[in-house]
């Protein structure tokens, strides 16, 4: 693998991983690009010259090469590029958008949350909302597993775990979506405006009377590098829109994966001590991020024999890496049994400090929902399912099925 495609270099690249055909089988272009090189370069018009990255390990060079920044402005480009090939003119700074020293002290500031001891506390309250959730869910007679269930489990989760209304979290999605959409526009930046104004608002709340709750403990915090209050709304933003979006496409990827492998299906309802492993494979198989968000060449550089120039976007395809036949044998398998090494969540110091969170949530959610199921297939044709717009995310929009329940033989 020395060159990367020739049509790369004309600019067509990027109209082919922004179609609909793209987001519902990203991995039949993905595989070839692979095939022919580790990194692929397009050229969109009035945007900085981009790079997608897609051997696994290019791919974790790039995350942990002290060369490369999240930062445009380090690699000689104005601030606020965004890998949708726009500038961000609204954009709010946090941990994601900051390079070590800076998101060594957020980082450490919010790891409190997120410790094995305090996931397993997360654990009964977690089980707790997602058995009432698939109990009312697969009361419908076509049950429609994402709104209705591999949604709102992590929302009433991060909702709780920061102390956010669960009220307010229609709006809350509507925000979120318009900020991970793959083109910056008017909606993109009201939802950016909205969000930081709600979330400075209630920052304000929770110091003047805190809860038992993170986001409290963020603005009471009486540390010498506490946060600022643009990086709590900063962190907020973050750690509210990460801790439910991925989460969800999580939950959905396992569930149609299940429903479309009924062998599989019926393996963890005999086991569900075999949940979490599966969730490990559906992470390397269909993760819910597609691609890393951007960083950014401070210097020329090699990566996977392929050149880089400094100012160069580099966007990692995690989606591209999982599947690298170099890394793992017969990629395109779900193997219960193949050992860890996916880079679903990342890698390096941008890793999600939330993956711990994410795994028990889908773990829990998937589980409450095989024990009140006997059968699960699609109630739609695949061809009829909506996927996530852009190179950011990956996960389908609604997953309608037909379901035997448990102790009833009366299908749904």
């Amino acid at each position: 693998m020395t060159t990367s495609n020739p049509r790369d270099e004309t600019g067509s690249l990027r109209p082919d991983l922004e179609g609909t055909a793209f987001q519902a089988d990203p991995h039949a272009l993905l595989h070839r690009l692979t095939e022919s090189a580790a990194a692929h370069r397009c050229e969109p018009a009035g945007a900085p010259p981009q790079l997608l990255i897609t051997g696994y390990e290019a791919a974790r060079q790039v995350l942990t090469d002290p060369r490369v920044s999240k930062r445009s402005e380090r690699a000689g480009l104005e601030p606020g590029w965004l890998m949708s090939g726009v500038r961000d003119e609204v954009g709010i700074d946090y941990m994601l958008t900051v390079d070590p020293p800076d998101h060594t002290r957020l980082r450490k500031l919010v790891t409190r949350a997120f410790t094995p001891q305090q996931i397993e506390a997360l654990r009964p309250r977690t089980r707790e909302i997602s058995e009432g959730l698939a109990d009312a869910v697969l009361a419908a007679r076509t049950p429609e597993l994402v709104d209705g269930f591999a949604v709102r489990v992590p929302i009433a989760v991060i909702c709780e775990l920061l102390g956010v209304p669960l009220n307010d979290w229609d709006r809350f999605r509507w925000a979120s979506e318009q900020i991970v959409s793959p083109v910056a526009g008017s909606d993109r930046e009201e939802a950016y405006v909205w969000m930081s104004g709600y979330l400075a608002e209630l920052i304000a709340g929770k110091r003047a009377e805190p809860g038992p709750d993170l986001l409290s403990a963020l603005a009471n915090d009486t540390v010498e590098d506490a946060l600022t209050d643009p990086e709590l709304v900063g962190m907020a933003f973050l750690l509210l829109i990460a801790g439910y979006e991925t989460t969800a496409n999580l939950i959905g990827a396992v569930l149609l994966g299940l429903a479309r492998q009924p062998d599989l299906f019926e393996a963890l309802r005999a086991d569900p001590a075999l949940v979490p492993t599966a969730v490990e494979e559906f992470l390397r198989l269909d993760g819910p991020v597609l691609t890393a968000t951007e960083r950014f060449a401070t210097e020329d550089m090699v990566i996977g024999e392929v050149p880089v120039r400094r100012g160069d976007m580099l966007l990692v395809s995690l989606a591209a890496a999982n599947r690298d036949p170099a890394r793992f044998e017969e990629p395109d398998s779900f193997r219960l049994e193949r050992s860890a090494g996916h880079i679903a969540f990342g890698h390096g110091v941008h890793h999600c400090l939330g993956a711990p969170l994410a795994r028990m949530e889908a773990a829990v959610a998937v589980t409450a929902l095989l024990e009140r199921v006997k059968s699960l297939e699609l109630a739609v044709d695949e061809a009829e399912l909506e996927w996530s717009p852009g190179l950011l995310m990956h996960g389908v929009r609604s997953l309608p099925v037909k379901v035997t329940a448990s102790g009833n033989a009366d299908s749904r």
